[in-house]
């Protein structure tokens, strides 16, 4: 019976060779896509085709003995890694830039001077913290602003929160000849600035990534461009980032800070007291391991990830966003109607709460 069962192991173990070695035969196939898109200036998704392969492996399914579900997840994560394989190719853009990145040695900072290397354009780093021997960089370091201002075609602002009106007030004062944007995430302690520096006549818009420093690519992740009187600005940071499959939102800059209030600050802080409650609770959380739900695997993985991310970086988007007292209001109010319902005898009040929510989703 153990040489029975052995011996469907290792057949079990040379299938799964194959199948990787299947996968290694499809990214060189994508790559191979992927250069040619190059050539030919392409976008680097194509939704069209996207949904043909996922639509196949769903009618596919039955045979391989699996579920439509697990099949388009299959899909689903082989198009991903194709795509983001894809978007890591060096891309050069027509016309080559002296790309300026004040706050360079930054985490998100480099993140824009590696991909805006990978555009073709020359990126240099203004940055007044010393080099750090830890961070490799194959980027020059500069020292004057004014003088950067003066050669730079675009200017990326990627310095904290609490420092981003200072620097673009300098930066404004430069009288820069280039596109000016921030990645702030928070836009209403320079908000002022922004549209002054607008009226001035300068190119200058309002960008906020939706993803961290670790994002491999632009792919299928949201980015949100905010108009700040300037339609020059916006106008010429689109093609910065067009074709990279990113998702693009188009919106005031007056309208950033209350979406993202809910988008950020919300499930921040929903995060945080999650970790926050179980910590209080007394209980270790590898006492939850053996034991969780999906659902607490889910909410645990989010909590973690919030739990190890830069503190100083999410107390500033809470403290500096002019919405999250009235967002921490309504959670408090909906938390206490939430405590009223789930402990009333009347079971009626926490049903329809659910049911609201699948109606909220769509799900009704």
């Amino acid at each position: 019976m153990t040489e029975k069962v052995d011996g469907i192991r290792w057949e079990i173990e040379e299938l799964d060779q194959e199948i990787m070695e299947l996968i290694g035969k499809r990214m060189e196939a994508a790559l191979s896509m992927g250069r040619t898109k190059v050539e030919k200036a392409m976008p680097v998704r194509n939704l069209k085709v996207e949904d043909e392969v996922v639509n196949r492996y769903r009618e596919r399914a039955k045979a391989a003995g699996i579920s439509e579900e697990a099949a388009a997840d299959i899909a689903n994560i082989l198009i991903r890694e194709s795509v983001e394989s894809q978007a890591r190719l060096s891309r050069p853009m027509k016309s080559v830039k002296e790309v300026c990145i004040i706050g360079g040695q930054g985490k998100m900072g480099l993140w824009f001077a590696r991909y805006m290397a990978m555009r073709g354009h020359k990126v240099k780093l203004l940055d007044t913290r010393k080099k750090d021997p830890k961070v490799k960089t194959e980027f020059p370091l500069v020292t004057d602003l004014d003088a950067a201002m003066r050669t730079a075609d675009v200017v990326i602002v990627a310095v904290t929160i609490s420092q981003a009106r200072s620097v673009l007030e300098q930066v404004i004062e430069a009288k820069p000849k280039g596109l000016v944007f921030d990645i702030m995430s928070v836009k209403q302690p320079i908000i002022p600035t922004l549209e002054k520096a607008a009226v001035e006549g300068l190119k200058i818009c309002s960008v906020h990534p939706m993803f961290g420093p670790n994002a491999l690519s632009m792919y299928s992740r949201n980015i949100i461009v905010c108009d700040c009187g300037s339609t020059r600005g916006v106008e010429e940071f689109l093609p910065l980032i067009e074709g990279m499959g990113a998702k693009v939102t188009e919106m005031p800059v007056s309208e950033h800070d209350e979406m993202i209030s809910f988008v950020l600050g919300l499930s921040h802080a929903i995060n945080i007291a999650f970790f926050s409650a179980l910590k209080d609770s007394g209980i270790e959380f590898k006492s939850f391991e053996d034991i969780a739900s999906t659902t607490f695997k889910k909410q645990s993985a989010s909590a973690m990830s919030v739990a190890l991310e830069s503190p100083d970086l999410y107390y500033e988007i809470q403290h500096d966003n002019p919405y999250t007292e009235k967002n921490f209001e309504l959670l408090a109010r909906v938390l206490s109607e939430l405590r009223s319902a789930a402990l009333d005898e009347d079971r009626s009040r926490f049903v329809q709460m659910m049911k609201e929510g699948r109606k909220y989703f769509g799900e009704d």
